[in-house]
């Protein structure tokens, strides 16, 4: 069997090289690339990954500033190979996000899983960035992506809002932090996770190992 051959799309989002890394330890080829390919450039391709941190204002403005936005929507999603959001990169998946907004109070985002990203509501006591290990409970079915790993293992996050899908179908895993928020996506081929796997350790490793088992249709 062909290693995969994996994208990093860099548009400039910060949070990299971790990833990179952490893509390294694993059997596959990767490139990073901060513009789009051509379709042509583009077919040799697997897999996708998109990491990021920071404000959901700023990523969209930075992946319309690349022509990220348009390649990913038009030119990747619906080839029937997988993408996956870190962090950010799975919080741009959404339909609209709030963070950085200005008075209209939403920004669109790619519109791959229909959702919002909101502001976690903190119980008192608890502050905001939400920084450190969590558990994360995987909804049945929870697919190839929860393959080896056992319910509660913990993963490790850092971020202040959260994803909130339109369907709970879209909904693979969840976590705790004052309140229950999604933590795994998936809509067909598109997935995205909360958390950083590229610093969640062996699970974290798990968890890449399995995205990359993931067949193109």
């Amino acid at each position: 069997m062909s290693r995969p051959r994996v994208l990093v799309i860099d548009a400039g989002l910060g949070n990299i090289g971790s990833v990179l890394a952490a893509l390294h330890r694993l059997d596959c080829d990767l490139e990073r690339t901060k513009l789009p390919p051509l379709a042509a450039n583009a077919a040799v391709f697997t897999h996708a990954v998109l990491p990021g941190v920071g404000a959901f204002a700023a990523g969209m403005e930075a992946l319309r500033a690349t022509g990220w936005d348009g390649w990913i929507q038009q030119q990747w999603c619906g080839t029937g190979r997988p993408l996956l959001g870190i962090c950010l990169g799975m919080q741009l998946l959404a339909s609209q996000g709030r963070e950085g907004a200005d008075t209209s109070g939403v920004i669109s985002g790619l519109d791959l899983i229909p959702g919002q990203v909101q502001r976690l509501a903190v119980c008192p006591g608890l502050v905001l960035p939400h920084v450190g290990w969590n558990a994360l409970h995987w909804q049945n079915p929870a697919g190839p992506l929860a393959k080896g790993l056992r319910d509660g293992g913990d993963m490790y996050f850092v971020h202040s809002y959260a994803f909130q899908p339109l369907d709970p179908a879209h909904s693979l895993a969840f976590s705790d932090y004052g309140q229950s928020f999604t933590s795994v996506v998936r809509n067909g081929d598109c997935y995205g996770v909360q958390f950083h796997p590229e610093k969640s350790q062996r699970l974290g490793h798990r968890l890449l190992e399995n995205f990359l088992s993931l067949k193109p249709c």
